[in-house]
């Protein structure tokens, strides 16, 4: 490792040390402590780091490191509302007697039901790919919610650590389950 990469490796530990909380107090904020979009102020807090990660030798000469984590948070929980709000109205809720009248055919229900993915299946498909460290770290932080810092403890490694962890493990399962799914297509 040369003296410069050691350098930026320091800055960042640093940087995620001394902001990490600070940030995702301010992502909490923003979101007005809405229970329901905790998810998107842990992963903005952790997208804010990474961007921040690509930024280092710039961020090493900036003159308000603290003012660029804060904007570029708050751009991300703005980013994840606007997608929310698209999302929400390109839905479409259906209830049983709209969903009987799309249905012209028993043959159409019958095809639509071999299409049909077992999602349970899907998963456990998915998280076997995954390595036992990878797998143990999908279970803390996705099914037992366990916190960045929890899993900076538990496993002893910096919040830095985790957040490039979490963000490389769903890397592997977008990229797992595109490969399914093209499968599934061919």
């Amino acid at each position: 490792m040369n003296q410069n990469s050691k350098k930026h490796d320091n800055f960042y530990d640093d940087l995620c040390n001394k902001y990490f909380e600070r940030v995702y107090r301010y992502c909490k904020k923003l979101v007005n402590g809405q229970g329901q979009l905790l998810d998107f102020v842990e992963e903005c807090t952790q997208n804010t780091f990474l961007a921040a990660r690509k930024q280092i030798p710039k961020l090493m000469n900036h003159p308000n490191i603290e003012g660029w984590l804060y904007n570029t948070a708050r751009n991300l929980i703005n980013n994840c509302y606007r997608s929310m709000y698209i999302k929400k109205n390109h839905e479409l809720f259906i209830d049983d007697s709209s969903s009987c009248a799309l249905m012209t055919s028993e043959d159409e229900f019958d095809s639509l039901l071999d299409e049909t993915i077992d999602v349970d299946m899907l998963a456990i498909e998915l998280l076997r790919k995954l390595n036992e460290n990878e797998y143990n770290l999908y279970m803390d932080y996705y099914k037992s919610n366990m916190s960045i810092l929890e899993l900076s403890k538990k496993y002893e490694i910096s919040s830095t650590a985790v957040t490039t962890r979490i963000y490389r493990v769903k890397a592997k399962i977008k990229m797992i389950a595109h490969g399914y799914f093209e499968e599934k297509k061919d």
